[in-house]
């Protein structure tokens, strides 16, 4: 594991230092066990020119919370799992993207098909060439170009920061790591699906109600994000990732909007076997101590019955 956790205070720092005192928080903020990241409210571009809550394309918030068991995520946004109708589009909907777990420690141009680096199909109708559920060793594409979209993050951000403010939560698109970006900037080049991995495991998905029992109340960070009507989200089994700190993000396919989260997922403690502690004698050992036990006990009877 290489990113450490000097590197993860930086590249929040980096979105700390381009974001705007008036929008909503860049910084990392946990409560109830949930980490958060808040985006902009008013950097989702929309048809017809709308922007923001207007938008179907704008993200609020993005939420991750690790169990000894279970990681769960929660998404906020006016985008509905099963995509937003939009013609223009090959399949005539936009859907989100998959969500990248990025524990190299390098940029998402570098860390192409390393076992650490994982990806999450959660929306069954999206663009990318695998089924539901958590892969690794993943490689990625870009479909905006299918989906009517932003040919680059740069483009996207020069839209918005005319009459808004960018962000990508704990990131930004000018983020970068030893040395590099940590975002692709060609066209149609940043990630934002699936094109092959390893299967590794599935998903369950959960609805706001679900997610409000663990715990997660985006409000609680930011009142003005929207209610837990907007929210949904998944979870999936702890041991199907490695520990270590991380970088996360989604965008939406035709990357009209997108959230990043740094974090980090503990080791997992194995508790010990009981069995296998030299303390605790194996069964049939201690079986046969008390009948040698016995056995003495019995010859030493005798013994003294004769000498009577």
């Amino acid at each position: 594991m290489n990113i450490s956790k000097k590197t993860l205070i930086a590249l929040a720092g980096c979105a700390l230092a381009s974001a705007s005192v008036s929008m909503a928080p860049a910084q990392a903020q946990e409560l109830n066990g949930w980490n958060y990241a808040i985006d902009s409210f008013d950097d989702g571009s929309g048809p017809g020119g709308t922007r923001g809550t207007d938008s179907p394309y704008e993200f609020y918030g993005l939420a991750i919370r690790e169990t000894a068991d279970r990681v769960y995520v929660g998404i906020n946004s006016n985008l509905g799992l099963g995509g937003e109708y939009h013609r223009p589009a090959a399949d005539d909907y936009i859907h989100y993207g998959d969500l990248f777990f990025n524990f190299t420690g390098e940029s998402l141009a570098n860390a192409q098909g390393q076992s650490n680096f994982f990806g999450i199909k959660f929306d069954e109708g999206n663009d990318s060439d695998v089924g539901v559920g958590v892969y690794s060793n993943v490689t990625t594409k870009n479909v905006t170009a299918t989906n009517h979209g932003w040919s680059t993050l740069a483009a996207h951000d020069n839209w918005a920061n005319n009459g808004g403010t960018a962000s990508m939560g704990h990131l930004s698109n000018s983020t970068q790591v030893n040395g590099d970006y940590y975002f692709q900037q060609g066209s149609r080049d940043i990630s934002t699906s699936i094109s092959s991995g390893t299967f590794v495991g599935g998903i369950e998905m959960l609805d706001g109600g679900s997610l409000a029992a663990l715990g997660l109340n985006f409000q609680s960070v930011d009142a003005a994000v929207p209610d837990d009507n907007h929210t949904f989200g998944f979870s999936f089994a702890r041991d199907l990732m490695v520990d270590g700190d991380y970088v996360a993000h989604i965008l939406a396919e035709c990357i009209n909007d997108g959230l990043a989260i740094t974090g980090s997922l503990p080791r997992i403690e194995v508790p010990e076997d009981p069995t296998n502690s030299a303390d605790v004698p194996e069964p049939a050992l201690a079986t046969g101590l008390v009948l040698m036990g016995g056995l003495g006990l019995l010859k030493k009877g005798r013994k003294e019955m004769a000498e009577a």
